[in-house]
């Protein structure tokens, strides 16, 4: 690679263009690998479409890639999201799944457009479509059509704005509640870790629930978070008896997330995950 590593060897968070990111899965992983990336997870969400580009890509470049998932969730207990590491993409009962969360994603954008532009924002659903490209519809697709009308200061600033979730525009999840998401993930052969736990609501009520219901880690180093954060979420995977995990949770659209290997990552984490494929 001609551009110069600029990051840690492992990512556990990323997206692309088969979800709410930026990129294709090939750019996403070239991009990866000129940061000094070695073992990427590809976590779309609710989809695992871009898996096998990006390990295609991979394999040229030197990047593992593990097969995974963004679970997103509705309940009380506000984004509690839940990455599913080594998952099958070629898992068929788990693709119709998907499949139905990927359907309810598609509707509820269709919603707040309707809604959107019964308030006086013309916003255009094919055009909302176009820039997702084909990927799992979702806020960050919306976010960017409104900017490019105008009706926004930026990308980022819609979520706090028309879509927020206060907003009268907003249209609440059809979905899996947090523990639904673990026992998928577990059903299907996969790891669950809870995604950046400081979008958590009652968290420390919640995790526990989470543990019975199999969860392997917790997303401990993860850009927004301080140092106090991340000790604390150390302190919870000592006690729980959870997988440190992290990542970038690069999207490559505004502000979210930080770059592609952007987080340290420890390298015992890769093997303390995969001891966890299996175990409830």
């Amino acid at each position: 690679m001609d551009a110069i590593a600029a990051g840690y060897a492992i990512d556990l968070h990323t997206h692309s263009l088969r979800s709410d990111g930026a990129l294709t899965p090939e750019d996403l992983v070239r991009r990866a690998a000129g940061r000094g990336v070695r073992i990427q997870a590809l976590s779309d969400h609710d989809t695992l479409a871009g898996v096998a580009a990006a390990v295609v890509t991979g394999n040229e470049l030197g990047v593992r890639i593990i097969p995974a998932t963004e679970l997103n969730t509705e309940s009380e207990w506000g984004d509690a999201h839940v990455l599913g590491y080594f998952i099958d993409p070629a898992d068929a009962e788990l693709e119709d799944r998907l499949r139905w969360l990927r359907e309810n994603r598609g509707r509820r954008i269709e919603l707040m457009v309707e809604k959107l532009n019964v308030l006086g924002y013309a916003v255009d659903l094919a055009r909302v479509l176009d820039i997702a490209q084909g990927g799992a519809l979702g806020r960050p697709h919306l976010a960017q059509a409104l900017f490019e009308k105008g009706y926004v200061k930026s990308y980022d600033d819609a979520f706090s704005t028309l879509i927020a979730k206060d907003s009268p525009a907003y249209v609440q999840r059809v979905g899996l509640t947090p523990i639904e998401a673990v026992t998928l993930v577990r059903e299907h052969g996969g790891v669950p870790s809870l995604a950046h736990p400081g979008t958590v609501v009652g968290l420390d009520e919640l995790l526990p629930k989470l543990v019975a219901a199999g969860l392997a880690g917790i997303e401990a180093y993860y850009g927004e978070h301080t140092p106090e954060m991340t000790a604390r979420c150390l302190d919870r995977a000592r006690r729980l008896d959870l997988v440190p995990t992290g990542g970038s949770d690069f999207h490559g659209r505004g502000e979210h997330g930080t770059d592609l290997g952007g987080v340290f990552v420890p390298p015992e984490t890769i093997e303390r995950l995969e001891s966890r494929r299996g175990r409830a």
